[in-house]
């Protein structure tokens, strides 16, 4: 965090960020590219609705954070259907099943902290087979060896859209926010128009490949991630 500043487009900041590609991998179980943005997570939450529905999302709430992403859903003009329970309860599958099967809708989001509570244990117990549709997942605290993810092959079977931050995933200043997507997510984006600028997840990706960053990138955090990935990844932070 003491080191000097580089440019943001110079030759240093390419070797950087293709330096964090897989320790950050490591961390998201995937070897699907990981994007970096200069924002807080909530920002990556907006491009997973923008890029990921197309007209009504299934919100599962449970808290505030999961609120807020069900919010965000209307915010972009998105119509919204919520399931809601208890703060820290389970979203069990058969209700998740039914509520489905009375409203179809093109995506789903949910989100988990610390030990995976409803949504994730949703996503393990059941899968591809109870949510078909789009499914945006939104950890706010690793498990000691992935973002809490419920197996290793979880995107882009189950989940196609998984986003996190550096202040909740790599004990970082905030500032940074982290994802992946899934190959079904990528193809919804270049179908939908209104994606916006700042977060296009077609030129995201992109840029990702190239190991540029698509805005001015937060390059102290970036450097430290370095370090802090590889700790999360092996459980030891």
């Amino acid at each position: 965090m003491q080191r000097p500043m580089i440019g943001h487009r110079s030759g240093a900041m390419e070797q950087l960020l293709a330096g964090i590609e897989a320790p950050l991998a490591r961390l998201f179980r995937t070897s699907r590219p990981v994007l970096v943005g200069t924002t807080s997570a909530t920002g990556f939450m907006e491009m997973a609705v923008r890029n990921g529905v197309r007209h009504r999302a299934l919100s599962l709430v449970n808290g505030s954070f999961s609120e807020r992403f069900a919010n965000l859903v209307r915010a972009c003009d998105k119509e919204c259907v919520r399931l809601d329970v208890p703060p820290g309860c389970a979203v069990e599958p058969d209700l998740l099943r039914d509520t489905l099967r009375r409203t179809p809708v093109d995506a789903v989001t949910l989100v988990t902290r610390r030990r995976p509570p409803a949504s994730s244990r949703t996503s393990r117990r059941s899968g591809p087979s109870c949510v078909s549709s789009m499914t945006c997942y939104c950890s706010w605290t690793p498990s000691r060896r992935s973002l809490a993810l419920p197996s290793r092959r979880s995107l882009g079977r189950s989940l196609d859209f998984v986003l996190t931050g550096s202040q909740k995933a790599l004990a970082l200043p905030p500032g940074l926010a982290l994802a992946a997507a899934s190959d079904r997510m990528l193809e919804r984006a270049r179908t939908l128009p209104a994606r916006g600028l700042y977060f296009d997840l077609v030129s995201f990706l992109e840029a990702t490949t190239k190991h540029q960053p698509t805005n001015t990138p937060r390059s102290p955090c970036c450097m430290r991630s370095r370090r802090s990935s590889p700790d999360r990844a092996r459980g030891r932070s």
